[in-house]
């Protein structure tokens, strides 16, 4: 495919998922990332679209909201480790971009939905289990704890371009 008509047909797949998502109140606010706050969160997919071919991996992703790093940490799952059954293919035709965008949203609310459930308790968060690296979890625990800091989380949300 040619590269100009695949980041064309990228654009569309991605115009697509942010309204499909927009229902489970994600916005999109960078053009691979979209975000919704949740307490003491930030919940975000990152899509990446690789460059050896027309289909795509989404991210589904955590930032503590009160995080004081200034780059974007990846702290969640690929799809894959999801659901076994995820292929985020297109090829040109129209059909198979609307396919494409809504099996991503598919995904969304069948597979990364749970996955934001579990961890929306603040205190599993805190487990060793949790996807939260170290340096989020103090964040966090900070948080709960009545220290959040407003720099902070103007911070987090500069970051993910939340208004």
């Amino acid at each position: 495919m040619d590269r100009k008509l695949e980041k064309s047909y990228t654009d569309k797949i991605l115009r697509r998922f942010a309204k499909g998502i927009a229902e489970q109140g994600f916005i999109r606010t960078k053009p691979t990332f979209f975000v919704r706050e949740s307490g003491h969160l930030i919940e975000f997919i990152h899509t990446h679209k690789y460059t050896f071919g027309p289909c795509f991996r989404l991210h589904i992703c955590l930032r503590v909201l009160n995080d004081p790093r200034e780059f974007v940490s990846l702290s969640g799952p690929i799809d894959r480790e999801l659901s076994d059954n995820c292929k985020f293919e297109f090829t040109e035709s129209i059909e198979s971009i609307d396919s494409c965008a809504a099996e991503m949203v598919d995904f969304v609310v069948r597979y990364a939905e749970p996955w934001y459930k579990q961890w929306h308790n603040p205190s599993t968060l805190l487990a060793s289990a949790s996807p939260l690296q170290r340096e989020e979890k103090l964040a966090l625990e900070s948080a709960i704890n009545g220290n959040s800091k407003v720099e902070n989380q103007k911070k987090s949300r500069a970051v993910l371009k939340i208004a």
